[in-house]
């Protein structure tokens, strides 16, 4: 007699490959990241924030102790490891920026540079200070426990598609303000989260999508307008330094990057407010 036990439906093993594949990107730049290379601190940056999405969207249970406790280490690695991007960016927007050869000039720049040369040796340190063989632990158990298959990752997709471009019309009010600059950083934050959500979700099916694409175009715009924020900020920390000691010709050289700065982030942040359009989110499977 034949058997009549109903089958046994098979595993999805998709989510798991995917997790483990995002472990191992990170865990490949980790080492060259903690001897400074500086690509791979930046690889690192990008990586461990990757892997916070999978974990979002792949994780048995992304609530739940394990993976919380994952989530804030990877937040905290990505943190340290950014640490001396910003003033990377910052140098080469200075850089450009139309200067003569004024006494002023040649102190500023080698000022930031040095300013970049200490927070490269800080995020160092931090990458350093920072205990990772619970996160490998705690990322093991994650891979080896996750059952999430199709219906389960559409229903986390629409999620998080809803509560992120929630946050973006917050954030930039649908074009029709101003947005302040933590509201275009926000907004930026919100982005890359749909970026890495929608590279997962096409790399899941094995279909290409334009999501992806979308939403880094949006993340990369709003970055260079953070960038010159970061930057402005320092401007202006190191003009009111120069003033309180006397240094007029520093004081001057700060003063006038910063008025540049501050209107060529004036007129990026126009130009996204006109031409904004948020993208759709893909259709539901």
């Amino acid at each position: 007699m034949e058997s009549v036990e109903p089958a046994v439906a098979p595993k999805d093993l998709r989510a798991g490959r995917l997790l483990t594949r995002r472990v191992r990107e990170m865990f490949r730049v980790y080492p060259k990241a903690l001897v400074g290379e500086v690509e791979a601190v930046h690889d690192l940056r990008v990586a461990a924030r990757r892997l916070r999405a999978a974990l979002v969207l792949f994780a048995d249970n992304p609530e739940g102790r394990r993976a919380r406790r994952a989530d804030k280490t990877l937040r905290d690695l990505a943190r340290a490891a950014g640490r001396g991007r910003d003033l990377d960016v910052g140098l080469e927007i200075l850089e450009a920026l139309p200067a003569g050869a004024s006494e002023g000039n040649v102190r500023l720049r080698r000022a930031l540079s040095t300013s970049r040369s200490r927070a490269r040796f800080l995020s160092r340190e931090a990458l350093l200070d920072l205990e990772l063989a619970h996160l490998r632990r705690d990322l093991r158990t994650l891979v080896a426990s996750t059952r999430v298959d199709r219906p389960v990752l559409t229903g986390r997709l629409d999620a998080l598609r809803l509560r992120e471009e929630a946050q973006i019309d917050r954030d930039l009010a649908n074009g029709r303000a101003w947005p302040k600059p933590e509201q275009l950083h926000s907004a930026r934050r919100a982005a890359r989260r749909l970026r890495y959500a929608a590279e997962l979700e096409s790399l899941f099916d094995g279909v290409d999508s334009d999501a992806a694409d979308r939403w880094r175009k949006m993340q990369t715009r709003l970055g260079e307008i953070q960038d010159r924020h970061v930057l402005g900020a320092w401007l202006s920390f190191r003009e009111r330094r120069a003033a309180a000691r006397g240094d007029l010709a520093l004081a001057t050289a700060a003063a006038r990057a910063l008025s540049r700065v501050k209107r060529d982030a004036a007129r990026r942040t126009r130009e996204f407010v006109a031409a904004r359009v948020t993208p759709a989110a893909d259709p539901p499977h």
